[in-house]
């Protein structure tokens, strides 16, 4: 791996380094593809008075297909907090994506892979999370390396699609003394359910879905994009091997009472059901569920907003750090 930099970084009035790593990796078995995935920036926050040895560090992921800088609100808390923070692209989103305009959306992302022919599977998303493991352990070790921080305290802060992300990297490979997430949880099978809804699922994946499919493609592109995204979430929902393994709780048992695991989510989301975010959070030795009335999945009908109420969630689960 090669890692180009430092460059100076201004994120909410905080000064930080930017890095570059590069690895070639194949990800779809498409040159041009694989290459436009394997390098990622990486930017680095430390606390305004200096670090110890004892420095805990947060590295956070955004959603699917969302930009790190989405996640930039949480570096001023965390620092002042005398905590070192690490962000960095994830394959598909900002300036890890195919087409690097930063819409944060989906369906958008993704559609230069589906006109390749590339399907996006159980495997891939497979694929995906273990390299993401990848990347992240490489990330915690520059920022151990390199500044110090991250040695014995080490939390993974998740929003939506990165909670599960994180999660893989917490349970798959034990990676991280907290897990904190944010509208979302770590149970990829029932994400899919809420996700996807009831009947589209099941429509896309049979033989009159790939017909509609078709027919919209020739007057919305990104119609035969979202039809593979819902194929992908009825295969999760009659789960193969592919996922099961990326599933972060079929490795629960390697998960010790001492590593905590918090879930910040809203009453009122209709992406993740607060509910299934409970029952996973149930599930750990260690776990807990906050339930915030009003809150959606990023927004709020009523009282402080999404990133006020993150950034208290990570304040008060950090505090004793």
């Amino acid at each position: 791996m090669t890692i180009y930099g430092p460059e100076n970084i201004n994120l909410e009035g905080v000064n930080g380094d930017r890095y570059w790593f590069y690895e070639p990796f194949n990800y779809v078995g498409v040159d041009d593809i694989n290459e436009k995935l394997s390098g990622y920036p990486v930017v680095v926050f430390l606390p305004p008075y200096g670090v110890t040895d004892n420095t805990p560090l947060v590295i956070g992921l955004q959603g699917m297909c969302a930009p790190y800088g989405l996640n930039a609100f949480i570096i001023p808390t965390l620092t002042q907090m005398g905590i070192a923070v690490a962000l960095y692209e994830t394959p598909f989103a900002g300036e890890r994506s195919l087409i690097r305009t930063f819409t944060a959306k989906v369906e958008k992302e993704l559609q230069p892979l589906i006109d390749r022919g590339i399907t996006f599977d159980t495997k891939l998303l497979l694929h995906l999370f273990e390299k993401n493991a990848h990347d992240l352990k490489n990330v915690h070790q520059f920022c151990q390396e390199k500044y110090g921080v991250g040695k014995h305290k080490l939390a993974l802060f998740g929003v939506s699609m990165g909670v599960l992300e994180t999660a893989y990297c917490f349970t798959a490979y034990g990676i991280g003394d907290r897990l904190l997430g944010a509208i979302g949880h770590a149970d990829l099978f029932s994400f899919a359910n809420s996700w996807g809804g009831s009947v589209l699922p099941a429509l896309a994946s049979s033989p009159l879905g790939e017909i509609v499919g078709n027919l919209l493609n020739k007057v919305q592109p990104e119609a035969k994009t979202i039809i593979n995204l819902l194929q992908l979430v009825q295969n999760i929902r009659k789960p193969d091997q592919y996922a099961i393994a990326a599933n972060p709780l079929s490795y629960i048992d390697r998960v010790k009472p001492h590593r905590q695991v918090r879930f910040l989510v809203g009453e009122n989301d209709s992406v993740v059901n607060f509910k299934d975010a409970q029952i996973c959070a149930e599930k750990f030795p260690n776990g807990e569920c906050f339930v915030v009335p009003g809150l959606g999945h990023g927004d709020r009908k009523w009282g402080p907003t999404f990133v006020d109420h993150v950034r208290y969630f990570l304040t008060t689960q950090l505090s004793n750090w």
